[in-house]
């Protein structure tokens, strides 16, 4: 499974849509905002259930910023749940960006927007091999 984190309706429809065609939209589930992406984390939690492989992570977004997100995450879920790996979207270009995101262990990678559709179906696959 994979949870997918951004503030932008109009890219999650996207990446809904292509995942829809990739025969993946079980494992793909949207969250237009941090708080709402944590409180799922929370029922999961609550009743045992499997978490996510991937956390895909817009860096800015109001209310819950990405790395405020991140944050509140390891607080609450890392290490128990290592498994899942946070990977930080955005389109800023700032290495400052990087480099904070990065500082936390829960976030394994950095990519920039857009996240390609190759890229996307290939974490799906990935995700599908270990539940």
């Amino acid at each position: 499974m994979i949870f997918m984190i951004d503030d932008d309706e109009d890219a999650l429809e996207i990446y809904a849509m292509l995942i829809e065609k990739s025969g993946y939209s079980d494992l793909f589930v949207t969250y237009s905002s941090g708080v709402e992406a944590l409180e799922a984390l929370k029922e999961l939690h609550s009743e045992g259930k499997k978490f996510p492989r991937y956390i895909l992570l817009d860096l800015n977004m109001p209310e819950l910023g990405g790395v405020d997100f991140v944050e509140k995450y390891e607080e609450l879920y890392y290490p128990q749940y290592a498994q899942t790996e946070i990977v930080i979207l955005t389109s800023s270009v700032r290495e400052k960006d990087n480099e904070e995101a990065l500082q936390y262990d829960a976030v394994s990678r950095f990519i920039s927007k857009p996240l390609s559709k190759e890229r996307l179906v290939e974490m799906l696959s990935e995700s599908a091999s270990k539940s």
